[in-house]
């Protein structure tokens, strides 16, 4: 259901002038017309006038009354109207269809603001009432949008009219084929459309008299304002240039199915304030998510699904999206869609396999078959990516002194194999020769699903050549989380973990599956990690601990890229830890 909603105390209505109407005098319209105007004598009359006395134009004046635009084109604004003659198009047809259809995909079709006068070489790209755009163009012989003039330049004291041999076609746009019935999309076309409002837009509307202290208008002019379009992409305006994957009802209940279990939120939540094993827990704090775990969770369902389906033809290697057939290879080295997501050839290629490509005024209207061919993990379920350096991370430390490094290419060591990423890398320092230091991170944008966790221990040697015995690190994980009812779980030891100290070494600490999800929230599960060496072993092991970065990968891309080594995907980090940034694999 459409919200209607009007942003200015205005009265909209159609008023006719009870006195006649303003003219131009002939010196007025020579000012913006050629002297050689085909009918000199029509221009002290206005451009209705004009076309409600030519018998050969009777059909489409006939169209233009039925929607009210005789008042329009009785006022002193200015148009140009290109008006197909009798018998040249379809008038039994659209005599009978509603008026909103017939004003938008007719009337509107073939009127635009300002003078166009067709004198010597034309060459104009036309924006009509309904934003449609056509190519009006010729010299001695005119065109507009592809159909030839009849007899151009019937001047009026209000515009000019130029007569045509057929209608100009109306090209429907990306938002408005949702509705075309053509296709099964009921599910996104009605989502799309529980966001549309109204808004009058006063400076396209002509303004009548004054009734009871309000402003009527002769012409009102509603522009629709849809906030997913704002959000996703403007495919509601004639000047963009968009692909929209469109999902099949079939297609959009999978892709429900599929990302459901992710969002398992919980009305109320208990978490853990400044997290640590040596200071004790200072309190648990509860906290109820606003408006209900419910709409938490359809609202992200929905909005995961529509964040993978837009694409802007003009930018990067989508400008193959231009050419693509139906079923086709979009082309190129990638895609990037709207919401900077990038797709390599597997992911982008199987997202347009078994689609029906529809050209539109501003794009691709791509349907699918039953299947919404995304894997998890290109949207909806990424990599949860955490660089230990940046502070919005850390959630506490004990028994130790974190320090923050940098690194470049020119001062890591070259005997050190890998990279550390984004430059960064923290260092634990025990506070003492028996301490145990330890670090609290926050696990950000968790979903309620199985990862894999990893992380990049960084050597002692990272920047020295002068470095010696060189010791491998051996710290205790712990993850805590909470339970499936949002209490707090106490913490679940992973394991104890040794790394290689010879390179940069990306060590796994094993697989856990989080009940609830976290995703958008201000509210996060952690990953303790703590030296484990005991005096004993002081000297088989370094308790001081360096770490790059921690990631969490769902468990099907996990096993996905073992099986599919040449694999490639990108993801990016946009929590409010750091900058966004793109990792490869």
């Amino acid at each position: 259901m459409k919200n209607k909603t009007i942003f200015k105390n205005a009265l909209v209505a159609v008023a006719f002038f009870a006195a006649g109407t303003v003219t131009m005098s002939c010196s007025d319209w020579d000012d913006h017309y050629d002297a050689e105007t085909a009918v000199v004598g029509s221009a002290k009359s206005t451009i209705w006038e004009n076309l409600s006395s030519n018998s050969n134009l009777s059909q489409f004046a006939d169209l233009m009354k039925k929607a009210g635009y005789d008042a329009v084109l009785n006022t002193s604004q200015t148009y140009t109207v290109w008006a197909p003659l009798n018998g040249t198009f379809d008038y039994d047809v659209l005599s009978a269809v509603g008026n909103d259809k017939l004003l938008k995909e007719f009337v509107q079709n073939h009127i635009a603001r300002n003078n166009f006068p067709a004198s010597g070489n034309v060459d104009e790209t036309i924006s009509m009432l309904n934003e449609k755009v056509f190519s009006f163009e010729g010299a001695g012989s005119y065109y507009m949008g592809g159909v030839s003039v009849a007899q151009p330049n019937v001047a009026s004291n209000n515009g000019v009219i130029h007569t045509l041999n057929g209608k100009l076609d109306f090209r429907s746009n990306i938002f408005e084929s949702l509705e075309a019935g053509t296709f099964a999309i009921d599910s996104i076309c009605n989502y799309i459309h529980s966001y549309d409002v109204l808004q009058l837009n006063e400076e396209k509307s002509i303004q009548g008299p004054v009734v009871n202290g309000q402003i009527t208008y002769l012409d009102s002019v509603f522009d629709d304002y849809n906030s997913l379009c704002a959000r996703y992409a403007w495919i509601n305006r004639e000047d963009s240039n968009y692909t929209m994957i469109v999902p099949t009802n079939a297609a959009w209940e999978k892709a429900v199915k599929t990302i459901a279990p992710l969002y398992n939120y919980v009305d109320g939540l208990v978490f853990v304030e400044s997290p640590s094993s040596s200071a004790g827990v200072s309190r648990n704090v509860a906290a109820d998510l606003p408006n209900g775990a419910a709409y938490w969770r359809d609202s992200l369902i929905y909005h995961n699904i529509m964040s993978g389906l837009f694409f802007n033809n003009n930018l990067f290697d989508n400008t193959g999206l231009n050419k693509i057939e139906s079923g086709g290879k979009p082309g190129g080295d990638s895609l990037v869609n709207t919401m900077g997501r990038i797709m390599y050839p597997e992911d982008a290629n199987a997202l347009f396999e078994g689609t029906t490509v529809v050209r539109r005024s501003n794009g691709n209207f791509v349907v699918t078959d039953d299947s919404l061919r995304l894997h998890p993990w290109t949207v909806w379920n990424p990599i949860i990516n955490i660089e230990c350096e940046h502070s919005s991370y850390q959630a506490t430390t004990a028994a130790g002194t974190l320090n923050t490094h940098y690194i470049t290419a020119g001062t890591q060591n070259p005997a050190v194999p890998g990279s550390v990423s984004n430059a960064g890398y923290i260092e634990m320092r025990a506070s003492s020769n028996s301490s145990s230091p330890e670090v609290n991170f926050y696990l950000p944008n968790i979903r309620s699903t199985t990862y894999v966790i990893y992380a990049v221990f960084v050597p002692a040697n990272i920047t020295s050549v002068y470095e010696t015995n060189i010791l491998p690190n051996n710290v205790r994980v712990q993850l805590g989380y909470n339970n499936a009812n949002g209490s707090v779980h106490n913490p679940t030891t992973l394991g104890t973990f040794s790394n290689d100290p010879t390179k940069v070494d990306t060590v796994c600490f094993g697989e856990f599956t989080f009940p609830v999800c976290y995703y958008g929230t201000s509210y996060y599960p952690y990953l303790r990690i703590r030296s484990a060496v005991s005096a004993a072993d002081a000297g088989k092991y370094d308790r001081n601990w360096r770490m790059d970065r921690i990631f969490l990968v769902p468990k099907d891309l996990d096993e996905y890229m073992k099986a599919h080594p040449d694999y490639k995907y990108t993801y990016e980090t946009t929590w409010a830890g750091g900058s966004p940034m793109i990792i490869f694999f």
